[in-house]
């Protein structure tokens, strides 16, 4: 198998790509957003969609686990703790999928609005961790829909201050290089839809290598396998396909 077949169509050689292979190919989108905004419900319904594992927000599990219950104070270091598993789940189902893509509820750029929320400022391992992990794209949830207590959620009266801070972070981070962010809003079928057209292009998209390079004797050598092979994770290069149609929440 040439590394020239792999480069032009790497989801219909995924069977033969080692799995640090496969999580340096895979398309990445995250979903995020405030609390009850449907952002588990849409990345759900998009991971059944396309046959993908589950990222789950870990998160939310330490939130029910902590020592002292959600009344104790929040530290960095749960944050740290938070923000390094959520990034080592998302790792493990890279290697796993069986297509180029991967759906994540939330990441660690969302892990650093949280510090901001609970800790009253912001953390620079944390940040520095999130930069190193840009994806393709994220889904930003609207907080349109009506606000569903869960027994763990601040509450209504904090929720569109939550979201405005989430416009500002996933547009200074985009401004700054990072990934294109869409804001997704209406009832759950017309999110899915929304969000569908938008992945799709990425799916059908591989992720670009550098040409092989010349050697002296004029044959040619090919890096694609050892390039991603050396590479068990790479930052998205931030931009979606062609096509894609996304539309600016700003706008």
């Amino acid at each position: 198998m040439s590394g020239t077949a792999v480069r032009a169509d790497p989801a219909g050689h995924w069977w033969a790509l080692p799995a640090p292979v496969r999580a340096w190919y895979v398309r990445r989108v995250v979903v995020l957003g405030a609390e009850s905004t449907g952002t588990t419900t849409l990345a759900e319904d998009l991971t059944a969609l396309f046959g993908l594992p589950t990222v789950a927000e870990f998160g939310r599990e330490w939130s029910e686990q902590r020592p002292g219950g959600l009344d104790a104070p929040w530290h960095t270091s749960e944050f740290d703790l938070v923000a390094r598993e959520q990034a080592r789940r998302e790792d493990d189902a890279a290697r796993r999928t069986p297509v180029p893509l991967l759906v994540c509820d939330t990441d660690v750029l969302a892990t650093t609005v949280w510090h901001e929320r609970y800790v009253g400022a912001s953390s620079p391992t944390v940040e520095a961790l999130a930069a190193s992990r840009v994806p393709d794209l994220y889904l930003l949830t609207g907080d349109e829909i009506p606000f569903v207590q869960d027994g763990l959620r601040d509450g209504e009266h904090l929720r569109h201050a939550m979201q405005g801070r989430f416009r500002e972070v996933l547009a200074r981070q985009e401004a700054a290089g990072g990934a294109p962010w869409v804001e997704v809003r209406g009832d759950r079928a017309t999110r899915l839809a929304a969000a569908e057209a938008l992945v799709r292009p990425l799916l059908a998209t591989p992720r670009t290598l550098a040409d092989p390079l010349p050697q002296a004797n004029g044959d040619l050598v090919d890096l694609a396998a050892a390039h991603g092979a050396a590479t068990a994770h790479r930052p998205g290069d931030g931009r979606v396909p062609a096509g894609a149609a996304v539309r600016d929440s700003r706008a």
